[in-house]
Parts: C-alpha cells; sequence; structure tokens
C-alpha cells in the first residue's frame, strides 16, 4: 500500500497537523540514530573488559551494526517509494529500540553481535528513508532543510556520548545509558505512525536507470571515494574513545568527550560545508581535506597527551566532515541530477567503508597494538587525495568536449 496523498482543501489543518508530526519524527529519528552510534563507542572499554573481548571481536560489533544497516538500507530503499513509507519507518525505530534493548541485556558475545544486527536493521530503514521523506516535505527548500536534519545526527551523537561518560564515570553499568535511549526511539516509532504521507509520483519511482551511471567511468572513482570516507569516518567514530582510554590510560568521561569533540566539530563542518564550495570548487575543498585528514590522523599514531589527542580528534570531525554530502552532490551534479538510484548505491558503497575499516582497526589493534590499527586512517586519506584526482580529471575531460 503506498503513502496517502495529503488531503483536500476542506481539511486544510491536516497537511499542517502531519508535517509537523513528521517533521518531528524525522527529528527526534536522526537525534535517536547518532546516539545509537555514540553509545556503543563510548561504553566499548567497558563492554571489552567486562566480556573479555580482543580488538578484532570489539571492531566485529560495528561491523555487524553497519553490515545489517546496509543490507536494510538496500532492501527499504528499493521498496519505500514502492510499498510505502510509514510502516518501514515505525518498524524502523521498533527495530532500533529493540537493538538498545536487547544490547543492554546481553549476557555474551553472540547475543551482542545480534544486537547489534537488530539495532543496524533500524539505522537501515533511517538511513534510507528518512532524508527522501524530508524531501518532499520539503520540496521548495530540501537543501536548507537536509542539512538541519542530518546535523541532528551530530546532536545526538554529542547528546549520548555527554550522558554516557556521566554515567559510566559515575560507576553505572555500560547497559544503563542503552536502556536510557530506548523511549525516545518508541516515541520517534509512534510520531512516524502518522496517516498523511506525501504521494509518490510515479515518475520518482522510475527515476535513474543504474546503467546510465554505472557505464559512466566517474562513478566509480565517487565510489570508492564513498567507501574511504565512510570508513575513515566510522573508524574514528567507533575506535575514539577506546583508544583515548586503551592507549592513554583516559577515564570514561575522557573518552566519551573524545566523541563529543569529534561530532560537535563534524558538525561544524557539515554545516559550513555548503558555504565553503561557495568559494572554492568541491573536489578543492575534498582534497585539501583529504590531505588535512591524513596529517591529523597519523598524529595518533605519535600522541601522548589526552589532550593532544582531543585536539586530534576534533580536527578529523571537521575534516572527515565533508566528504560524504560533497560527493553525493557531485555525482548529482556530473551523473544522474537527483537520482534515488544513484545516491543509493553510492550511500550503500560508504556504508560498505563503515563496515569494513572498524574491523580492520581491531584485526590490526591486535596484531600490532592499536596505535597501528589506526594507521588505517591515514592510509585511507593518501588514497582518498588519489582517487579525487583522478575524478577531477575525468570530470575535465568531459568539460572540454
Amino acid at each position: 500500500m503506498t503513502d496517502s496523498p495529503p488531503p483536500s482543501s476542506r481539511a486544510e489543518h491536516r497537511p499542517s497537523v502531519a508535517y509537523s508530526r513528521l517533521m518531528a519524527a524525522s527529528a527526534v529519528g536522526m537525534i535517536v540514530f547518532g546516539a545509537s552510534v555514540a553509545i556503543p563507542s563510548v561504553c566499548l572499554e567497558a563492554i571489552g573488559r567486562e566480556l573479555h573481548l580482543n580488538f578484532e571481536q570489539r571492531g566485529l560489533l560495528t561491523t555487524a551494526r553497519m553490515g545489517a544497516l546496509l543490507v536494510s538500507l538496500l532492501v527499504v530503499g528499493y521498496l519505500g517509494d514502492r510499498l510505502g513509507k510509514r510502516h518501514f519507518l515505525f518498524w524502523g525505530a521498533v527495530l532500533i529500540a529493540a537493538g538498545q534493548a536487547a544490547t543492554a541485556r546481553a549476557a555474551g558475545y553472540v547475543a551482542l553481535l545480534g544486537a547489534n544486527a537488530v539495532s543496524g536493521l533500524g539505522k537501515g530503514v533511517m538511513e534510507a528513508l528518512v532524508n527522501p521523506l524530508v524531501a518532499q516535505l520539503n520540496p521548495r527548500a530540501s537543501a536548507r532543510v537536509l542539512n538541519i536534519i542530518n546535523g541532528l545526527f551530530s546532536v545526538g551523537l554529542v547528546l549520548a556520548a555527554l550522558t554516557t561518560g556521566e554515567v559510566l564515570q559515575a560507576g553505572g553499568s555500560w547497559r544503563l545509558p542503552f536502556w536510557l535511549w530506548v523511549p525516545p526511539a518508541l516515541v520517534c516509532a509512534g510520531l512516524f505512525l502518522t496517516r498523511r504521507y506525501p504521494a509518490v509520483e510515479a515518475a520518482h519511482r522510475e527515476a535513474g536507470r543504474p546503467r546510465r551511471f554505472l557505464t559512466d567511468p566517474l562513478f566509480w572513482p565517487l565510489l570508492i571515494g564513498m567507501v574511504l570516507g565512510g570508513g575513515c569516518e566510522a573508524g574514528l567514530t567507533s575506535w575514539g574513545p577506546n583508544f583515548v582510554e586503551h592507549e592513554l590510560g583516559a577515564s570514561a568521561r575522557g573518552g566519551a568527550w573524545t566523541m563529543v569533540l569529534f561530532g560537535a566539530f563534524m558538525a561544524a563542518g557539515r554545516f559550513t560545508g555548503s558555504g565553503v564550495v561557495m568559494l572554492v570548487t568541491p573536489l578543492r575543498l575534498m582534497t585539501a581535506s583529504a590531505a588535512a585528514c591524513a596529517l591529523v590522523t597519523l598524529g595518533l599514531y605519535f600522541v601522548e597527551g589526552l589532550w593532544g589527542a582531543w585536539v586530534l580528534f576534533a580536527l578529523s570531525g571537521l575534516f572527515v566532515a565533508c566528504f560524504w554530502p560533497t560527493i553525493l552532490a557531485l555525482a548529482s551534479d556530473n551523473i544522474a541530477t537527483g537520482s534515488a538510484s544513484l545516491f543509493a548505491l553510492l550511500a550503500a558503497a560508504g556504508i560498505a567503508g563503515c563496515v569494513i575499516f572498524p574491523w580492520a582497526i581491531g584485526t590490526l589493534g591486535d596484531a600490532f597494538g592499536l596505535r597501528g590499527g589506526v594507521l588505517l586512517l591515514p592510509g585511507s586519506m593518501v588514497m582518498q587525495v588519489l582517487v579525487l584526482a583522478a575524478a577531477s580529471r575525468l570530470i575535465a575531460r568531459r568539460g572540454s568536449r
């Protein structure tokens, strides 16, 4: 069953109520999304100690979550416009709540992996459908409103990191923060049950033929760029608190502030990115950011103090922020304007990076120490510079025709 169209003019108050509820649901959903990413990262050291997990096992928790997210993103992204968004979004929020509760109750590693996968399925729904829904609700101001909605992800990241760090610092169980964010997820689910959703035009369902851009040479460097950018971001978020606690002896509060600073600076980077591209080209912005991010993340191998690590993680958040939205914009401008299929495939590539990098850092950490593991991050940014150079040549060649 497809989403219901807006009601007729005789009930003009209803679209207003539905709009407000759906925008509120989207805002709460993105905050909960960000929170559900931050909590496992801040708690990772405590979880590892209690359940006696090595670095590889800790990394696999994020991999399980992001792998399930990737599957959900692709399936729900395809079905959402065809079957309607309402029930998918409701059950997506419920799955996030269920995953949080199951994590809090997990008694062993296998149960913990399953709980992370359940949470990831719900997050995939949010990734697939919230942005298209917001764009439909705000057709004349989609860029502005989408920036605000996506900025709320980082707000959730910061709020959850702060509260979780304080709970752990006070001696509370790592399980408590997961319970604290179950009610907001359920509130979000209830808001998504609004009956009136914007109707999906048939043209939008058919937009974006994959063959058109899969055969475009520019698509492939952009795809690789999404893997590298998403992977670097996930590596920083999933290992940041654990890194400062394990390598620098920081407290749980110190680990949480690592996430707070990273999230705040990432939000700042995304909010200001649209202004920066008015002054320089998107490719120059990303190339400079990749080079700076390579230097900053390389510093993590050598850092000896908590304050220095905080500065490095904050700057990492600032420099890694631009890749996801800017690569999508570059693809839209040069391959297929506004193609939902194009965006879904590139987003899936970014999520694939989020699956691979946390596990890879953990595996390298077991072999060479966690400082050795994080060397994957500057290496990925050096590769990003090369990938962006290839994309730049392809775009220049296209413009000269």
